[in-house]
């Protein structure tokens, strides 16, 4: 069997472990208190396909091999998706996949599918062959009549989001606006923009001795306040065992999905609230097997991705893979609900 239909088998054996834990045990999660007999669970519908090699791979006069790793979306106006993302050449072997010079690139490519033909553009952001610099996960958002990108970055001693600005997606210049730091390893921006105006930035961070995902507050996109962690759990580690954190709202309900890949490298996990403020790391929806993964919207339908350096079991292909999402209601009994706790 290849490895991507062992994929979707294991995929479709955890939803329906889920589905029987929550029906025999009732086992924990959230829901509108006012609904005693359902829940919403998601899941991968068909299989992951590949649809972008690594942008600056075909162009390598090396001809190394080059991977995707964490990344972000932005769907235009006319429907086009942009993919912004970390994509390098793997170092060495030997050589750490994290050292210094290994983070150069962040790719920029556009589709109108999601399943392709995706096009490579001019990288958004580059460091010349043998820098020092670092140069990593980014999130794009439109803010007024241009378009804001949190970008990971560090220069020198300061580390955190640079911001950048742009007028048509291609063409980046770095804004006036201090460094962005929330805590001990603060990496992997995702930025939800609230009813009232105001965006709330996630990023993993630790907080205190433990991994978390921290959580700020801003107008603009370049003034940030920080707010209590969004999510706490008990994983020793304050440089952030958690990766790649992010937010969707679907109608009231929230859900965070994030990458526990120091436990299983494809392992993210999701967690469901009806406050973005807050998530309980002790009710846990549901396990997804994939890394780094984003979602969008695209004509009524939703996707989820999954990339990453560190696991090759797809096969030869090193890029980004996508899949639809779709969502379930599941008949669970009465009293098998519990509310999250409040922070």
């Amino acid at each position: 069997m290849n490895s991507q239909y062992m994929h979707l088998l294991r995929l479709r054996f955890v939803l329906l472990a889920a589905v029987c834990l929550l029906i025999v045990i009732g086992g924990p999660c959230f829901a509108d208190e006012k609904a005693n007999d359902s829940i919403e669970l998601l899941w991968v519908k068909g299989k992951f396909r590949h649809v972008l090699d690594p942008p600056g791979q075909k162009d390598d006069p090396k001809k190394r091999q080059w991977y995707i790793n964490d990344h972000c979306f932005f769907v235009d106006k006319d429907d086009t998706i942009h993919w912004f993302g970390i994509t390098n050449p793997y170092p060495n072997r030997g050589n750490s996949l994290y050292g210094p010079g290994t983070h150069l690139h962040v790719g920029h490519a556009s589709a109108k599918h999601p399943f392709g033909p995706w096009t490579e553009h001019k990288d958004a952001f580059s460091l010349p062959e043998g820098s020092k610099g670092f140069v990593g996960a980014c999130f794009v958002m439109r803010h007024g009549d241009e378009y804001v990108m949190l970008l990971n970055e560090k220069r020198g001693e300061k580390s955190g989001f640079s911001i950048a600005t742009s007028h048509d997606l291609h063409e980046w210049k770095r804004a006036e606006a201090p460094m962005v730091n929330l805590g001990h390893g603060t990496r992997d921006p995702c930025v939800v923009k609230q009813d009232d105006g105001t965006y709330l930035l996630y990023a993993t961070a630790g907080h205190g001795e433990y991994a978390a995902v921290s959580l700020a507050e801003s107008t603009d996109l370049r003034r940030w306040k920080q707010l209590p962690p969004a999510l706490a759990s008990d994983i020793r580690g304050h440089w952030g065992p958690l990766e790649s954190p992010f937010v969707h709202r679907r109608d009231k309900t929230w859900y965070l999905f994030i990458n526990h890949s120091h436990h299983q490298y494809c392992e993210t996990i999701v967690l469901r609230s009806d406050n973005p403020r807050h998530f309980d790391w002790n009710a846990p929806l549901c396990t997804l097997f994939t890394h780094a993964a984003e979602i969008f919207e695209w004509q009524g339908k939703t996707y989820i991705s999954h990339c990453g350096i560190e696991d090759r079991h797809w096969g030869k292909e090193t890029g980004l893979y996508l899949a639809e999402l779709d969502w379930t209601t599941v008949k669970t009994p009465t009293g098998a609900y519990r509310s999250p706790s409040k922070p």
